[in-house]
Parts: structure tokens; C-alpha cells; sequence
């Protein structure tokens, strides 16, 4: 069931009167029937899978608290949680691990399961990982009863592409909620209104071109390929970014805060910056879970490069069992413990690196890694990043002429970029007058509707 499709409004709708006339006593229980009917509608046969996942969570802090401090706490503390990981590697790793690694040896390339991936494993798990950490290092009470951890875990807004929650920043929400009208609307509605024109109108409209051109076999003419190259920068900003916006919207209506994930990434100035404010409750999740319990910056420059590696590329094996994947992670481990080497030398002049270029080199450095992101293998990888300097420039007026609301589109969405901002969107609908608020909305509402044709392209991170 997606934010944007007919069928979610339907949903919303009555879950959101169910919201309103029930007393606030019963909204976990609404939580967790809503919930576990959105999430069933993708596919029933999984339903059962979150559950497992939270009870897996809830009687292991048990079993944890219930060992004395020290060497037992932490063996069942790692035993929770490589279960917690096992339909992760199960359903998502287990055909690459024998296809790219046992099958390599053995000349056998096929698949070892055919299960589709259930929606939102990785999310589940990390945020389930989170609540069990927490507990074990004390940052959160393991007194928390089960349905509330079922709450947390199935809160549909965040349940199938996030935001990664931290136990402290949903659970207590859920224990006490707020009153009705203590919501804010009209800031969720602009919010909604927003990540719906992201979705619909750029990000779906663009992804054609992109699928056309990655999809096409051989070497693809030059600007075609840098179009699909450029284009997909847009397409996943806005398709994650406007799935996150819809997010927060809708639990505001619900009278819930979920952090933000992101914050104008594209206007970075290093790499380091980028990882700052891209997938943000992600990448504080790999720095809190991973970096850090490896030994962070601790033991010296080159453990610290380790430690980076290490991250970044686990983080790009989080997001698909690909090398294609791999390589992208190590690519940003790369780029990050580079900056981290020039700040550790003493390189003062990068501190006068005017701003603007900064930031040229990191959206150029983040866009040509998203090829190997997007594309299906490492020799499409290679085809498309060739493309722009040994592919064919002939008929390029021609092809740009046929494209040119993809080239709208993207020029409108790199002008804008540094405008998408929640805090400009919420003082916006503050401050506007209802009279051209709403007209504005309507209008923004009637363009998405008239562009997608009432139809939507499912999220990008649902694979993930």
C-alpha cells in the first residue's frame, strides 16, 4: 500500500476517524490492527514476520536483564541480535552469498531460495537491533510491555522505509500520546502535499527515462547516459526523500514526531557533510551500532580508516545484495576517510576552498556513485560511467528535444533543492493566509493527480 496510491487514502481515512472518535486509551490497539492490515495488504503470507521479529526483541531484553553484568549480559545480548539479523540474511543475502560466493567455487550460479523479500525487513531489523542495544547499554527501560514494542515496530508511517527510530524517540510517544487537538494539520498537509509532488512529479516522471537507459543493453549514446546518470540524483532524492515527507506528515495527523532523514543533502560541501544530512537516522544508526563498537577513531589514524571501510561498505551491502552495492559503500568509505586523512595532515588550505565547489565536487562525486547504485551489474556500471566520454554525441539536439520535461524537471529540482526544508514548510503554512494556502495546495494536489494519471511508481527503498 503506497502513500501515494488511491488505496492509502481510503485506508487513511477511516484509520484517521478510528484516530479521532476512539478514546486515546485504545489508540496502541488501533496502531497495531492498522498497521498489521497495511502491512498485510503488500502480502498476507509475510504478516507474521514483524511479529516474530518484535517478540524476538521483547523476551530477549528479558533474557539479557536477566543475566548478571558483564560476560553473559553481552553473549546473549549478540545472540539476540545475530537472530534478529537471521530471516535478514535469510530472505535478502542468502542467494548472493551461494550464487557470488559457494556458487563461483562450484561453477553453479543459481538460486539457492526464490522467496520474494519481504517489505521492510531491513528496517525492522535495525530498528528492532536499536531497541535491544539500548536496553543493554542502559539508554532505554526494559520495562516496556509488549504491545507497546509492537507499536513501535508496526507504526505504519515508518514501518516499511523508515525512518530508523530509536526506542526513545517513538515508545514513550506511544505510552503517552498527545490529544487530538494538539495536532497540527494544515503543517501536515503542506508537508504531504510536498513529499506528494516529489514522488509523483519528479520522481516517477523522471525514473522512465532512467529505466529506459540503464535498462538498454550495449553502450548508450552520450547524453542519454548523462541524463539517466544526472536524472537518477533526482529520482532517489525525490522518491525517498518525498516517501519520508509523507511520512512525518501522516503521524503528525496521528500526533506523532518521527525525526527527519534528511536536510538538502545535494548542498553538502564533503562527503562527510553529505552522510550528515542523507538517510540521516541511517547513518547516525551505522555511526552508534557499528562505527563506534568497532573502536571508532579510537587506536589511531589507520584504525580509524578501517572502521570507516568497514562501515560504509556494510551500510552498501545493507542496501541490496549486489557488489554493485559493495562497491558503492566503499566508494563513500573511501571518499570519507580521505577527508578525514587531508583534516588529520593539517591541510589547512581545503579550509579555503570556496564553498561552491565544495559542493560541486561532492554532488559529482555522490552522482557518479549512484551509477553503480542503480545499476543491475558491475558491467552496466561500467558501460554507463564510459558512456559520456566514448559514447556517440550525434542526434544529441534531437534526443534533448524529446526529453526536455525530463531536463525541466531536473533544472526545476536542482533550483529548488536548497528550498526543501520542513522548518521553511511549517512557517510557510503558518504564516500564509488560508485564501492562497489552500488554492495552492488544491492546485499542487490537482497537478500530481493530472501527471501520474492516479497511478504511482512503488518506493525505491521498499526493495531495501
Amino acid at each position: 500500500m503506497l502513500f501515494s496510491s488511491p488505496v492509502f487514502f481510503v485506508f487513511f481515512a477511516f484509520y484517521f476517524l478510528l484516530h479521532l472518535v476512539l478514546p486515546v486509551k485504545y489508540r496502541l490497539y488501533l496502531i497495531i490492527c492498522g498497521s498489521t492490515v497495511f502491512y498485510a495488504w503488500w502480502k498476507l503470507d509475510y504478516v507474521w514476520l514483524p511479529y516474530l521479529l518484535a517478540a524476538i526483541a521483547f523476551f530477549g531484553v528479558k533474557w539479557i536483564n536477566g543475566a548478571n553484568a558483564g560476560g553473559p549480559r553481552k553473549w546473549r545480548t549478540t545472540l539476540i541480535i545475530v537472530l534478529l539479523f537471521v530471516p535478514l540474511v535469510i530472505f535478502k543475502y542468502s542467494n548472493f552469498l551461494y550464487a557470488d560466493l559457494i556458487g563461483a567455487l562450484r561453477g553453479d550460479q543459481g538460486k539457492l531460495i526464490d522467496l520474494a523479500l519481504p517489505l521492510g525487513v531491513s528496517f525492522v531489523t535495525f530498528t528492532l537491533s536499536a531497541y535491544v542495544v539500548d536496553i543493554y547499554k542502559g539508554k532505554f527501560s526494559a520495562t516496556t510491555p509488549l504491545l507497546t514494542v509492537l507499536g513501535y515496530v508496526l507504526f505504519f508511517p515508518h514501518l516499511i522505509a523508515g525512518p530508523i527510530l530509536r526506542p526513545v524517540e517513538l515508545i514513550p510517544q506511544l505510552q503517552h500520546p498527545r490529544r487530538s487537538r494538539s495536532l497540527q494539520p494544515t503543517a501536515a498537509i503542506s508537508l504531504f502535499t510536498v513529499g506528494l509532488v516529489k514522488k509523483l512529479v519528479v520522481a516517477d516522471q523522471i525514473a522512465g527515462t532512467v529505466d529506459a537507459v540503464y535498462g538498454h543493453a550495449g553502450l548508450a549514446n552520450a547524453p542519454a547516459a548523462l541524463l539517466a546518470i544526472y536524472g537518477f540524483s533526482a529520482q532517489i532524492y525525490c522518491d525517498f526523500s518525498g516517501y519520508t515527507d509523507m511520512a512525518i506528515a501522516l503521524a503528525m495527523l496521528l500526533g506523532v514526531r518521527l525525526p527527519n532523514n534528511f536536510a538538502r543533502p545535494y548542498g553538502a560541501a564533503s562527503i562527510i557533510d553529505f552522510w550528515r544530512h542523507w538517510h540521516m537516522t541511517l547513518s547516525f544508526w551505522l555511526r552508534d551500532y557499528l562505527y563506534i563498537p568497532l573502536g571508532g577513531n579510537n587506536g589511531g589514524k589507520l584504525y580509524e580508516i578501517r572502521n570507516i571501510l568497514i562501515t560504509m561498505t556494510l551500510g552498501g551491502l545493507w542496501h541490496g545484495a549486489n557488489w554493485t552495492f559493495v562497491i558503492w559503500g566503499m566508494l563513500h568509505g573511501l571518499a570519507v576517510s580521505a577527508v578525514h586523512v587531508a583534516k588529520g595532515l593539517g591541510w589547512r588550505w581545503l579550509g579555503r576552498v570556496p564553498r561552491w565547489v565544495g559542493v560541486l565536487l561532492t554532488f559529482h562525486f555522490v552522482t557518479l556513485a549512484w551509477v553503480f547504485f542503480r545499476a543491475p551489474g558491475l558491467d552496466r556500471a561500467g558501460e554507463m560511467l564510459a558512456a559520456p566520454l566514448i559514447g556517440s554525441w550525434t542526434q544529441s539536439a534531437g534526443y534533448l528535444t524529446a526529453h526536455v520535461y525530463d531536463l525541466l524537471l531536473l533544472a526545476l529540482f536542482l533550483v529548488l533543492h536548497r528550498f526543501d526544508d520542513h522548518r521553511r514548510i511549517r512557517i510557510a503554512a503558518a504564516r500564509m493566509r488560508p485564501e492562497i494556502l489552500w488554492p495552492c495546495l488544491a492546485a499542487l494536489w490537482a497537478i500530481a493527480i493530472a501527471v501520474s494519471q492516479g497511478s504511482s511508481a512503488k518506493f525505491i527503498y521498499f526493495d531495501f
